[in-house]
């Protein structure tokens, strides 16, 4: 299952004298997911944090492998887990009336 990720930081604060504390360390562990075949593919949104496209069994997988994050672990950004899915209204373009 593909699962997009989205790190960012938590309303109302400015951590990046966090980030810059953790940030080698979280490179490490985005780097052993990557290696590992679970982050697919990684983002930046243009500031702080990240959007990751991971290939896991599950959300709640997806969720257990990130726990791992410094970023994550420390509550210095908030995650948001959503499931990807095949884009499928496309085929409104091959209905009956469109045939007819």
């Amino acid at each position: 299952m593909r699962v997009l990720a989205i790190l960012r930081p938590p309303p109302g604060g400015d951590p990046r004298e966090a980030v810059m504390t953790h940030a080698r360390e979280e490179m490490r562990a985005l780097w052993d997911l990557y290696q590992a075949g679970i982050v697919r593919e990684m983002y930046s949104p243009g500031g702080l944090g990240a959007i990751l496209v991971l290939e896991t069994e599950s959300i709640e997988d997806a969720a257990k492998h990130l726990e791992r994050l410094p970023l994550l672990s420390h509550q210095i950004m908030s995650l948001e887990l959503m499931e990807l899915r095949p884009f499928s209204a496309l085929q409104m373009l091959f209905g009956a009336e469109e045939r007819g």
